[in-house]
Formats: C-alpha cells, sequence, structure tokens
C-alpha cells in the first residue's frame, strides 16, 4: 500500500511589487523555506529531497533553481527535482513531492515557490507569447484577451453584466484586506471595479491580477515522518491534474470550465466527496481575473450553472458563509508567478492547521480544496482536497 503524504509545515512570505521589494528573489526564499522548517519543527538534515519550480524565460535566466537551491544553506547532497510546467508550475510542486512521498522513496520533501517576476525586462511582452503562433498571435491576441474569452460566452449564455463580474474583484479585495501577506490591501466598490481602465471586453484593469514577488514552501512528509513534528498534520487526500486543447478552436465550450468539472468529479470521487458544497469547508481558486471565480465555483459544483455570481454575492463565499472562497484574496490581490499557484496550497493547509492569520481563519475547518490553472486558454488545472488530521 502507498504511503500516505501528509503538509507538515508552511512557510510563506509578504508580498509586494517587485519594485517595492527590498529583498532578492533568493532571500525571499530563503524566508520562505526557513520558516516552514522552522513552522514544523523539523530540521534541515531531516530532509531527503527538494521539489522547487522556476519558469524559463519569465525570469530572465534558464534554471535559475539550480542557483538557488544551493544558496539555502541545506548542504549540497539533498536531491532536487527542478519542475517547469510554466504557468502552473507552483501547483504541480506539492503533487510532484506528494508522489515522491507516496512512492516511498521519499519521507521528507521541501516544496518551493520562489518569485517568477525579477527578471523579465517586459512581462507582458513575455506572457504575451503563450497565445499560439499559428491563429491568436497574428490577431493580436495576448494574455488577458484570452482570459476574456470566457466571461464574454458566459455573459452571452447567462446574462451576466460587467456589474455582475465585478462582485468578485470585490469580494477577493475584502478578504485580501485581512491578510497580512497579500499584495493589494485595498478595498474597492462595484464603481471602481466597472469604472476602471477598460481591457478586453467585459474585463477591466481592477479585474486583473498584479505582478508581486513573494515566496512560499510547504514540507510535505510521510505519516510517520510528522508524528515528532509541531503542527496538526494535513492529509493529501486526493489530487490530481488534466488538460484540454491548446488552440482556442479546440475548446468545446468558453462558457463552461468542462476541463475543471471533469478533474474535480475525479478528485472528488477519489477523497468520497459527495456533496461539495456540504463536504468542503473552505477553498482556494486560482482565479487571476474576477469573472473566473463564478465560473470556477460552478465547475467545482459549489453552485449550478450561471449561479456563481449569485453565490458570491449572497455571501456564500464569504468567511461566514457555506464556502468560504479565497480568504487569503487570491491571486487577483496577490500573484507571484510559482509562489502565487503555490499559494492556494498553502493557504489551505494554514486554514486547517489552524495556524491562519486570525482574522482570516475559518474555525473548525477539516477538509479544503486547492486549485490551480494555467497555459494558454487555461487548458491546464490542478487540484487536491485536503484533510486535516487529528492527532490521537
Amino acid at each position: 500500500m502507498a504511503a500516505r503524504a501528509v503538509i507538515a509545515g508552511v512557510g510563506i512570505t509578504a508580498a509586494t511589487s517587485p519594485r517595492r521589494q527590498e529583498s532578492s528573489s533568493l532571500e525571499l526564499v530563503q524566508e520562505a523555506v526557513w520558516g516552514a522548517l522552522e513552522h514544523s519543527g523539523a530540521s534541515p538534515s531531516s530532509l531527503d529531497g527538494i521539489v522547487i519550480g522556476n519558469i524559463d524565460g519569465f525570469e530572465g535566466t534558464v534554471l535559475g533553481a539550480k542557483h538557488v537551491v544551493r544558496r539555502l544553506g541545506l548542504g549540497t547532497e539533498l536531491p532536487v527535482s527542478i519542475l517547469n510546467t510554466g504557468g502552473t508550475t507552483g501547483g504541480n510542486l506539492m503533487q510532484v513531492a506528494a508522489r515522491q512521498v507516496r512512492s516511498g522513496d521519499r519521507s521528507r520533501v521541501l516544496c518551493i515557490g520562489g518569485p517568477t517576476f525579477f527578471g523579465s525586462v517586459d512581462l507582458q511582452a513575455a506572457i504575451n507569447t503563450n497565445s499560439p503562433m499559428v491563429v491568436e498571435q497574428p490577431l493580436g491576441m495576448g494574455a488577458y484577451h484570452m482570459g476574456a474569452f470566457y466571461p464574454s460566452a458566459y455573459a452571452e449564455r447567462f446574462g451576466a453584466t460587467v456589474e455582475d463580474f465585478a462582485v468578485s474583484a470585490v469580494q477577493d479585495h475584502e478578504h485580501a484586506s485581512r491578510n497580512p501577506y497579500a499584495h493589494l490591501r485595498n478595498t474597492l466598490t462595484i464603481d471602481n471595479v466597472v469604472g476602471a481602465r477598460p481591457l478586453s471586453s467585459p474585463m477591466t484593469m481592477a479585474m486583473v491580477c498584479p505582478v508581486s514577488t513573494s515566496a512560499n514552501a510547504l514540507l510535505i512528509s510521510s505519516e510517520e515522518g510528522a508524528a515528532d513534528l509541531g503542527p496538526t498534520p494535513v492529509l493529501i487526500r486526493a489530487m490530481g491534474t488534466s488538460s484540454d486543447p491548446y488552440l482556442g478552436g479546440g475548446k468545446n465550450d468558453f462558457a463552461a470550465m468542462e476541463n475543471l468539472a471533469i478533474l474535480a468529479a475525479q478528485v472528488y470521487r477519489l477523497a468520497d466527496v459527495r456533496d461539495p458544497l456540504a463536504d468542503i469547508d473552505v477553498a482556494e481558486v486560482f482565479s487571476p481575473y474576477a469573472p473566473m471565480q463564478p465560473m470556477q465555483l460552478e465547475a467545482l459544483g459549489f453552485a449550478p450553472p450561471g449561479g456563481g455570481i449569485d453565490l458570491i454575492r449572497s455571501g456564500g463565499t464569504r468567511i461566514d458563509g457555506a464556502i468560504p472562497v479565497n480568504l487569503s484574496g487570491g491571486p487577483l490581490c496577490t500573484n507571484a508567478g510559482v509562489a502565487g499557484e503555490l499559494a492556494p496550497y498553502v493557504y489551505v493547509a494554514l486554514q486547517l492547521m489552524g495556524d491562519a492569520p486570525p482574522e482570516m481563519q475559518v474555525h473548525g475547518a477539516r477538509r479544503g480544496l486547492a486549485h490551480g490553472t494555467g497555459g494558454t486558454f487555461f487548458q491546464f488545472e490542478n487540484l487536491a482536497v485536503l484533510e486535516r488530521q487529528e492527532r490521537s
């Protein structure tokens, strides 16, 4: 029988913009790594592996993780796995580390998400190369244009307005205002969001994630390896990844996130989640564009088709709602690339351990959902159900 993997320690740094960041990329990673070790109570000598991610081309270097790992003060003998799956790198880090532990080959693996956006000379130009070269790039289509496909189709089918999509932006900013680690901690009104600079209909600037710098880390351990550590362990109950076509023309339906819905059904089956709204206590979804969030909530089974906006507007996703969502503020308020994609797993783990910042802690949370997405037209998805494990 495969070993079970748990999250046994968390490290996270406060986020800000690259221009205001006073720490180097290496210093941020060091802070997150040693924070995770201190939180867990594990010694560096007890580690037997590292999983770290970087996105070549976005960081102004190639395989910068090799340099970072050597400078962490953890020695030179640890096996290192360097992961690059583009925008989903951070979300896949935990899954790779967990599989190494589940295999029985390793007992304690440090999972590291560093900042991505220090080195790019022109970040938007780099991101825009993500567009398919045959059709989309010649049409001038960039990252946020691809993000606008989904809400445009959704609005046509369900009659949603710009004001409707603004609801999730307002709520994420409200949540971020209570998160000491968030980058954008200002609150917004519907009028602020709707009146912001238009980008690609129906999206405005206030509906788009910022460029942030921060770092985070998770200690992934076997259950036996976590027995002598401090925090309440969080079991990685079920996890999975999925993808669909690279080209926009290969998508079946932009008004519904079908790929995520298929993945959610698979992960829920593994975790014995039968009623997501009743069985899950807290969720962090990766919605770098505000209009994506209601669509993701529908794909995850928290609302019926067309009902995601009503769920948010009703308060169902607030800290005291039926399913608290993105209490961190999500990527709409902090997006540091690899660290930003790992963040949903970090924040859900903190919630289930009972170690989230007090103003954003969901009391009694036992089961959580962490999600990541990325790639052209967001064709890659990753998802995990995490559970608090009470010590006997």
